[in-house]
């Protein structure tokens, strides 16, 4: 069986590998980066990533870092209707790609970073206000706890209220605006809103890097 046969399934959604050897992913990813959403809190994306195999770079690296480390992005498709493949493998099978779920640690390699696990999520335009990112976090999440992983962070740009809206209903905490290092790729540390939830009592956030 194919490491990309792996998939969660939600009410409504699969969360699957994604396959940078697939054009359509390395297309589907260039074009949600290239999209007005990404490019509002991302500027400068038209430059860094310009083209297909700039994407699937990044897909080929977040493949090994998903092998090595447990953690990375996941394909969001929706659930076909009717669906009848008649056995035939998941990696084989046509989806309709709405976006991407993130769950990352230590980032960057070299570079100090948050200890606690962040999701992140990036929607098409076209699915917003569907409730598919946050069926997509909370599945996500309780992957995550399967594999003994208790306590997550949301981290967001500070001025992206729905992506904060999103926490909320998610049942994260706002710890409010934080310096963060180590999670942008270009080494520099970054203003954001900090997100928590499964963190105990009486915790400090400066315990998890943040």
């Amino acid at each position: 069986m194919s490491r990309f046969d792996f998939h969660i399934t939600t009410p409504r959604l699969y969360l699957s590998y994604c396959d940078p050897t697939l054009d359509a992913h390395c297309d589907f990813f260039l074009e949600l980066l290239h999209s007005a959403p990404s490019r509002k809190w991302h500027p400068n994306v038209l430059e860094t990533i310009p083209d297909r195999e700039a994407a699937r770079k990044i897909l080929a690296a977040g493949e090994e870092r998903l092998i090595k480390t447990g953690y990375g992005r996941y394909l969001i498709s929706l659930k076909p209707e009717n669906e009848d493949e008649s056995g035939k493998p998941f990696s084989e099978r046509e989806f309709e790609h709405i976006g991407l779920v993130s769950m990352q640690v230590a980032r960057i390699d070299g570079i100090p970073g948050p200890t606690i696990p962040d999701v992140g999520f990036n929607m098409m335009e076209k699915y917003h206000g569907k409730g598919y990112a946050t069926e997509a976090v909370q599945e996500l999440i309780k992957y995550y706890e399967t594999k003994g992983i208790k306590e997550f962070a949301g981290l967001t740009h500070v001025t992206n209220e729905p992506s904060m809206k999103l926490f909320r209903r998610a049942g994260f905490k706002s710890w409010g605006t934080r310096t963060v290092k180590g999670i942008m790729w270009t080494g520099e540390d970054v203003e954001v809103n900090v997100w928590t939830c499964g963190i105990a009592d009486g915790s400090k956030l400066e315990e998890f890097g943040l």
